[in-house]
Parts: C-alpha cells; structure tokens; sequence
C-alpha cells in the first residue's frame, strides 16, 4: 500500500482549506488520504487517558473529522478518506504520523488565531523535524496559476525541494519556477550581466532534473537581493512555493533556516518544506 498523505484539522477554515489541498494533491498522486484530529487527552494520576464515548471533547473531534471528511470526499470522489481520533499533544502527534506519510499537511492558523493549527507552533513544529514533506495550507484555493516555485541555492550538498517540486508540476501539468537569489559585492560588470551568468550556471546545474522530467517547463528566475522577497514575489503568481530545510539542530530556525523560515510566515500560496533524506549509518 502507498504512503497516505496526512492532514490535520481543528475546526478552522484554514484546517479545512489545508484538507481540500490534500486531497487534491491525493487525487493526483493516488494516494489515500488520512484525516487526524488530536485532542487533549484526560490526565488521571499523572496518565493520559482516552475520553469516553459520550465525552464533549470527544464528540467535537468526531465532528470536526466527520466535517472534513465530508469535504474531501465532495471534492475529489475518488480519493479514499479515513480519519483518526488521536490524544497528545498535536505537534508530536503529527510528527509520529509523519514516518508513514507521503506528506503532512496543515493549516497555517489555527482556531480563534491562536490555538490548534498555528503557524509557529504546529506548522513550525513539524517542518523540518520530518522525514517528509511538510505542506502549509495559507488561506481557501485560489485560481489555479499552473505554476510551482521552487527555491535553489547552487551550495546546498542536495536539493530535496527541487525533487519534489518537480513531481508535483508533473503531477499537476504545471511548469516549475526555479527561483536563485544571491547577494554578491557590486562589480565592474553591469547587473544583467551577472544576471546572465548566474542564470546559465542554475540551467547547467538543473540538468538531472530537467532529464528526469522532460515534459515539465522550467523557468530560471534570478536576482540580487533577498531569497525571502524574491520567492514570497514569485509565491503571488504560484500554486505551490518549495523550499529545503537543513535537517539540523534542535531551535527551529536553525532547523529551518531563516529562508524556510520567512516563506513559510509571508508566502501568499501554500508552502512545502522539504528535509533531506536521512543518511543512513
């Protein structure tokens, strides 16, 4: 059986919004998709306990689960939807679901704007802290633009988020915008010209994966100045931005990096964070 993708909810519209993109991603890659609602536990004696059947707080996460089910399954018919009831606390929840999944997905705010599925406890708890990717859900759908963004940084030893960027622009027939920001002191030669020969070497550099996929257009977008700007522009006219994750560290931001880091808050569409592959040995 293939890997699930995993959604999480919590009542919000940005929940929500979270599971529609999940199954449509689902839809396309024909995978199952799995909804996880995950509640406080009852703490008796110093243990956590399941809550009874006839529990408040049991039932609003049934509802909740039989809410978003309901909307996966009117959006994409095809798609096989289960959901879970789980007790703990939501980011390690998550992250303990994430070692079977496809992807993780979640809504960048939670309920009231604070609780849940807040982006900078939920979101920023599980991205890069999984082996997968990590999908934050900004907002309802918008218009579909055909477009993936994908950031690169031509000294990064391996490039998880240009792999599954181009998987998803295959799997969406869309066309991938592969964007390079570099900060480099002024020279004698114009900024075009620079532009020109940064731009060839990130074309040189794509060829792996414009070989894999030989049916996804790629444009080069580069500039000096800010990557944060540069692909929270590009994220306006994008169905998807894709950033890496370093893979480290215990703090967040050194998890994430301040690239990662500045997307995931300002992007304008949904933002995948993808952690490289974990060594083996």
């Amino acid at each position: 059986m293939s890997e699930p993708i995993i959604v999480g909810v919590d009542g919000s519209r940005s929940a929500l919004a979270a599971v529609l993109w999940a199954a449509d991603d689902a839809a396309r890659h024909t995978r199952d998709l799995r909804i996880v609602h995950v509640a406080a536990p009852l703490v008796h004696g110093g243990r956590p306990y399941e809550r009874a059947l006839d529990d408040a707080v049991r039932e609003e996460g049934e509802r909740m689960l039989a809410e978003a089910a309901a909307l996966a399954a009117a959006s994409r018919k095809t798609v096989q939807v289960s959901t879970e009831l789980l007790y703990g606390d939501t980011t390690e929840v998550l992250r303990a679901q994430a070692a079977d999944a496809a992807a993780v997905v979640v809504g960048s705010r939670g309920v009231d704007g604070f609780a849940g599925l807040l982006l900078g406890s939920v979101g920023l708890g599980l991205a890069g802290h999984v082996a997968g990717p990590v999908v934050v859900v900004h907002g309802a759908p918008t218009i579909v633009q055909g477009e993936v963004v994908a950031g690169f940084n031509p000294d990064d030893a391996v490039h998880p988020a240009l792999d599954y960027a181009f998987e998803e622009a295959g799997s969406r027939g869309a066309r991938v915008r592969v964007v390079h920001a570099w900060d480099a002191p002024a020279t004698r030669l114009g900024q075009e010209t620079i532009a020109e020969v940064v731009r060839e070497r990130v074309r040189d550099l794509l060829e792996p994966w414009t070989t894999r996929h030989p049916g996804v257009k790629v444009i080069v977008s580069v500039a000096r100045g800010n990557p944060i700007a540069a692909l929270c522009e590009a994220s306006a006219r994008a169905d998807l931005v894709v950033v890496g994750s370093r893979g480290r560290g215990v703090i967040r931001s050194a998890v994430l990096g301040s690239v990662s880091h500045g997307v995931l808050h300002y992007a304008s569409c949904p933002v995948a964070v993808v952690r490289p592959p974990l060594r083996a040995g």
